[in-house]
């Protein structure tokens, strides 16, 4: 898959005519498909489609395309084989390709077929090549370029019209400014050097869906993992042949396979990629990996030093339980002691007591008149508790926002999978009990809480705790894609 020269593309350039303009609710009534090979027109294919739906008066004026002419056209199904084996190892150019594309896409879901393609947009290149004009809509093209347009919206004659565009532009401007314009708009990866057979397929077949990745080195040793909202985008943007970013760079030289994980949604995408940096540690991931130095600060008895207490020695219990207030969490103990610090030069705190200084007398802050004067009896041990405990109120870990255990479900319909993850005190879930507080996990629950409470909901008993590899539940694809 790699790039290669404008003239030596295989193009198909498409065209649907819908029912409508929504690929959810409304279907293909028309396609068209002109192939072209080093810049030569090899095949002009076209068909009614049966929608399955009737076409609105107003879709039938502008398209020509009434209800008696589809009423005895094939259906999609029917004409999916002859539009796959056209549209096979091309790029497919279409004039507003998102609309034509995810039509497409959508009619092959429903059937349960996945379909993904690389697509060059006419839009964009037209604003790419022309940026002095404002308008880049069919008609303004026919009108500037002077192209030849009967039967205007229907769709093999639309696809005829891209079609002379393209030749239109590669007369206008040399081949090298024409190259570069469609390398950006595509942006079509380079593969690794090393990439073994089977992630060579799985590289060219990547679904549009919401997942994590991960590159593995020569010996199978995880290189990096990552989370995709859509892994298609996503892996190959690490492969660019003009990429500048070293670590990319590195990964093509260094990559021999590939793995994904397909997932329900973007949220679950972010909670397996967190679980899996920390259990696999891949050489070139650091800001998710493993924290053992995370840890609270206690400070429930008047007259006691903070005590900071590391996750360690909070197992089994977890930060929100047992009754007691915990603050942070901090990365580690010198970033609480530095907090500690700064609330007692606020706060007026005595550092003897914030456990900053030993031995006996004033301390320092008391000396420079920065301390209520606990270390010499000015103040009494209860004022100074409650004014801590008024400064560490910022800190404080939030109570459990809800009764009990909380699931998310989340479903990607481009590959049908359903999952279910599920909750309680800042923990997920696995195997029936909550795990190990985990400073990433909590962050991401208080961050997605917090905008979209409505997507937790109460554990239904029904929901089998014990289904799951790990905090991720019920996954199941809802369908058999081919």
């Amino acid at each position: 898959m790699q790039r290669s020269t404008l003239a030596s593309h295989r193009f198909a350039f498409l065209d649907l005519e819908t029912s409508g303009i929504s690929p959810a609710v409304d279907r293909i009534t028309e396609i068209g498909i002109v192939l072209v090979d080093d810049e030569k027109v090899i095949e002009e294919w076209s068909s009614l489609v049966h929608p399955g739906c009737a076409i609105t008066p107003d879709i039938q004026a502008l398209t020509g395309i009434t209800n008696t002419m589809v009423r005895d056209a094939p259906p999609f199904e029917t004409l999916l084989p002859s539009v796959l084996q056209r549209l096979d190892n091309r790029l497919i150019v279409a004039h507003n390709a998102r609309f034509d594309y995810g039509f497409l896409k959508a009619e092959c879901r429903r059937i349960g077929v996945r379909f993904n393609a690389d697509v060059l947009c006419t839009v964009r290149l037209s604003r790419k090549l022309y940026p002095q004009f404002k308008a880049h809509s069919l008609d303004a093209l026919i009108e500037r370029h002077a192209l030849h347009a009967p039967e205007r919206h229907r769709a093999l004659a639309d696809a005829r019209l891209i079609t002379q565009f393209v030749a239109h532009v590669r007369q206008q401007f040399n081949p090298a400014a024409v190259q570069h314009a469609i390398q950006e708009l595509i942006k079509l990866p380079a593969l690794p050097t090393h990439l073994d057979e089977a992630s060579i397929a799985l590289f060219r077949t990547l679904p549009e869906s919401p997942g994590v990745y991960t590159f593995l080195g020569i010996q199978g040793q995880p290189l990096y993992i990552g989370k995709a909202r859509n892994l298609r985008e996503r892996v190959r943007a690490h492969f660019y042949a003009d990429s500048r970013h070293s670590n990319d760079a590195r990964l093509a030289t260094e990559t021999h396979a590939l793995q994904i994980e397909p997932t329900g949604g973007e949220f679950t995408a972010l909670l397996r990629e967190m679980q899996a940096i920390k259990s696999c540690a891949p050489l070139h991931n650091v800001a998710l990996r493993k924290r053992a130095s995370v840890c609270f600060v206690e400070a429930d008895i008047p007259g006691h030093t903070p005590r900071i207490v590391t996750l360690e020695r909070l197992e089994p219990a977890h930060p929100s339980s047992q009754g007691r207030i915990r603050y942070g969490p901090f990365g580690s103990r010198s970033g609480a002691r530095a907090v500690l610090a700064q609330l007692g030069r606020t706060h007026r705190l005595c550092d003897a007591a914030l456990g900053l200084k030993q031995g006996s007398g004033p301390c320092f802050s008391r000396q420079i008149h920065r301390c209520e004067g606990l270390c010499d009896g000015a103040e009494t041990p209860q004022a100074h508790h409650a004014r801590l405990l008024s400064a560490l109120e910022p800190w404080a870990l939030p109570p459990w926002p809800y009764a009990g255990p909380v699931a998310l479900q989340e479903h990607d319909p481009e590959s049908g999978l359903t999952q279910t993850v599920v909750f309680d005190q800042w923990c997920a879930w696995h195997g029936g009990q909550t795990q190990p507080f985990d400073v990433d996990v909590f962050r991401l629950l208080r961050r997605h809480i917090a905008r979209q409470p409505r997507r937790f909901s109460p554990l239904k008993l029904s929901l089998s705790l014990t289904s799951g590899a790990d905090a991720v539940l019920d996954s199941a694809p809802e369908t058999d894609h081919n």
